[in-house]
């Protein structure tokens, strides 16, 4: 059983789940890559942790990309705690899955590159091939989409390789919330909290669902800082052209 948290706004709609799962979340889950070659990106979450080339089922990304990356769209909102990561065995591999970091994003890094990466673990030096090694988060973050990104790459053919990468975590009841957008508005309250964080418009409705006491929330289209205002106890609505009021639907 696990529970979801919907929050639509005038223009999209997004999951949350929070909650105690034992199951792989990344499962034959959509995946992106900076490149591949030979098999892409979907071969590291088919469920099959065989470690050779062989099998067709390692992701590898392209010798000439010298920022590799690849990453994992999980359907949904976790609390990222664990990655079990699975590499390609074979002299001539057995060292290409190392020196990287993995992330965890709210929303699409490829589509909202701006976004900031919170770092769940930076794995240093080479994970041992051939069977599933687990690396624990060292912050648990809570998002949707996990991305693991390469240091450097090594000298000689250094191909980003990955087998299998399993992503763990708690799942948990469904609430479902949406906003109406009032554009260039903005709601005056002499109770608001501006979470210090570079927020989305998607995070500050997350922020808002969260709180118990949140009906409306402001945001700033124009800055990059600060720009969401979680109200409590609003009251009037005036005309501002940086910003747009949102207000739950009941």
């Amino acid at each position: 059983m696990f529970s979801l948290t919907k929050v639509t706004l005038l223009y999209s709609s997004v999951t949350f789940v929070t909650g105690q799962a034992s199951t792989n979340l990344a499962l034959r889950k959509p995946t992106a890559e900076s490149s591949f070659y030979g098999v892409n990106s979907s071969g590291a979450v088919d469920g099959n942790n065989d470690p050779g080339w062989g099998s067709m089922s390692c992701f590898q990304a392209k010798a000439s990309d010298s920022g590799p990356w690849w990453q994992v769209d999980l359907l949904g909102y976790y609390a990222i705690t664990t990655v079990v990561a699975t590499a390609r065995t074979g002299g001539c591999c057995d060292t290409r899955l190392h020196d990287f970091y993995v992330e965890v994003f709210d929303f699409n890094p490829i589509q909202f590159p701006s976004q900031q990466a919170r770092l769940c673990l930076f794995h240093e030096g080479v994970v041992l091939a051939g069977a599933p090694v687990t690396l624990p988060c060292t912050t648990v973050f809570t998002g949707r989409y996990v991305k693991l990104r390469r240091k450097f790459k090594g000298p000689g053919d250094d191909r980003f390789t990955i087998c299998e990468l399993e992503v763990y975590g708690p799942d948990s009841c469904i609430t479902s919330s949406s906003y109406r957008r009032t554009p260039n508005k903005k709601m005056a309250s002499s109770n608001i909290i501006t979470p210090l964080l570079g927020a989305t418009v998607e995070r500050c409705a997350l922020l808002c669902t969260e709180d118990y006491d949140c009906y409306n929330f402001n945001f700033n289209r124009q800055s990059n800082v600060n720009p969401c205002e979680i109200i409590h106890d609003g009251s009037t609505v005036a005309d501002n052209g940086d910003w747009d009021h949102y207000s739950l639907l009941m």
